[in-house]
C-alpha cells in the first residue's frame, strides 16, 4: 500500500473520499494482530504505530487488537555530531542510530505497542 507522507496511515487516506485504506484492508481481512517494521524507528515507524494505536483505541480500526513492532525489522539512520558539523549543520541535526532506534522502541511499547524479538507464527 503506497503512501503520500512519512506517517503510513495517515499517508493511506484518501483525500477525496476521507476513507482510510489502511482502516478498510485491516477490517476487510478482519485483521486483529498488525506487525510493522520499517526503517526509521524513531521517525516512520513511530508515527505510524502510535496513529495506529490511537486509531484502535478509538474503534477506527475494525477487529484490530494487538500492534506488534518486529525490532529486527525496524533500523534508523546515524549522523555522528562530527559529521552533521562537518557537513555544516546545526548540531541539532545529529542522530544517533543506536539511541534513536531505542527511544523510538521505547516510545512505541510505552504507548501500548509489543516489541518482538521473535515472530512464531501457528498454525491450525
Amino acid at each position: 500500500m503506497r503512501k503520500d507522507c512519512i506517517n503510513g496511515v495517515v499517508g493511506t487516506t484518501d483525500l477525496t473520499t476521507g476513507q482510510n485504506r489502511l482502516f478498510d484492508w485491516i477490517a476487510a481481512n478482519g485483521i486483529e494482530t498488525l506487525v510493522v517494521d520499517g526503517i526509521c524507528t524513531d521517525i516512520c515507524v513511530l508515527q505510524a504505530v502510535q496513529a495506529l494505536l490511537s486509531a484502535r483505541n478509538h474503534g477506527m480500526t475494525g477487529p484490530l487488537r494487538e500492534i506488534v513492532v518486529y525490532e529486527p525489522g525496524c533500523s534508523t539512520y546515524d549522523l555522528p555530531l562530527a559529521t552533521a558539523r562537518g557537513l555544516g549543520l546545526p548540531d541539532t541535526a545529529a542522530h544517533p542510530q543506536a539511541v534513536a532506534h531505542h527511544i523510538g522502541l521505547y516510545l512505541m511499547q510505552a504507548s501500548g505497542a509489543i516489541i518482538a524479538e521473535e515472530l512464531v507464527f501457528g498454525g491450525a
